[in-house]
């Protein structure tokens, strides 16, 4: 089973955040963050997708991480 205590960081890949978090997902979608494109992750880190939407990429994690429960 995928651990679910430790904190998603942003040089994890978006497909091992949704294995262990699907729910990650819907989160960061609201946050204009596309995880899942075509029913697949995307393959590449989260914080390359938060970069490319040229958002803020430590508030998105930091509320990800509380949403999720784990972390700080």
């Amino acid at each position: 089973m995928a651990d679910r205590t430790t904190p998603v960081t942003l040089e994890e890949t978006v497909e091992d955040i949704v294995e262990r978090f699907p729910e990650a997902s819907a989160f960061l979608l609201e946050r204009g963050v596309v995880c899942i494109r075509c029913g697949e992750p995307a393959w590449c880190a989260l914080g390359e997708l938060i970069e490319e939407k040229e958002l803020d990429g430590k508030a998105i994690l930091r509320d990800l991480n509380k949403h999720l429960g784990v972390g700080d």
